[in-house]
C-alpha cells in the first residue's frame, strides 16, 4: 500500500478553496444588474415598479442606473463614498447628498435631503444598501422624513 504525503493533498486543497472564496467574493458585490421582486418588497411607489437597477463601481463612485427592459429611466446616480456632504441634483432639484460604505462592497448608505415644492420642511431619504451573504439578493431599506412624518419603503431585488 501506498503512502501519500498530506504535503500532496494540502497544496491543491488549498488552491481550490483560495478559487472558491475568490468566486464567491465576487459573487457578494453590490456591482451587478438587479430586478425588483414586488413580493418582497414592500412600500413601492409607481415611479418604482417594474424598473430594474445596474450598479457599477469606479474607485470611490458608485453610479445606480435605472431600466425598464433594456431602456434607461432617468439620469444615473452618482455617488461618492467618503462620508462627504455634497450639493448635487436629484430628479430635477437641489439636493444635499451623503454617501458612505457601511461595508466595503456589500452594504453602503447613502442619504438625500432636498426642499419639496410646497413644503417648508426638507425630504431626507436614508437609504440603506446591502447585497446578501449569498450575493443573489440585493435590499434598499428606505428612511423617508418630512418634517414629523416617517414613512418606511424596503425594495427587494434579484441578480440578474
Amino acid at each position: 500500500m501506498r503512502v501519500v504525503s498530506i504535503r500532496f493533498l494540502v497544496g491543491p486543497l488549498i488552491l481550490v478553496l483560495a478559487a472558491a472564496g475568490s468566486a464567491a467574493a465576487q459573487e457578494t458585490t453590490v456591482v451587478g444588474t438587479w430586478t425588483l421582486d414586488m413580493k418582497a418588497s414592500q412600500n413601492v411607489p409607481d415611479a418604482q415598479k417594474g424598473v430594474d437597477l445596474k450598479i457599477s463601481l469606479d474607485g470611490k463612485v458608485l453610479t445606480t442606473a435605472r431600466f425598464v427592459g433594456e431602456k434607461a429611466v432617468g439620469e444615473p446616480m452618482a455617488l461618492i463614498l467618503d462620508g462627504a456632504s455634497r450639493p448635487q441634483e436629484v430628479g430635477g432639484q437641489k439636493a444635499n447628498v451623503t454617501a458612505k460604505w457601511l461595508k466595503a462592497g456589500t452594504a453602503f448608505e447613502h442619504v438625500v435631503s432636498m426642499m419639496q415644492a410646497g413644503s417648508v420642511f426638507p425630504t431626507t431619504q436614508k437609504i440603506v444598501t446591502e447585497v446578501s451573504p449569498t450575493g443573489t439578493t440585493l435590499a434598499r431599506t428606505y428612511e423617508i422624513r418630512r418634517g414629523k412624518e416617517m414613512q418606511d419603503r424596503l425594495l427587494v431585488y434579484r441578480r440578474r
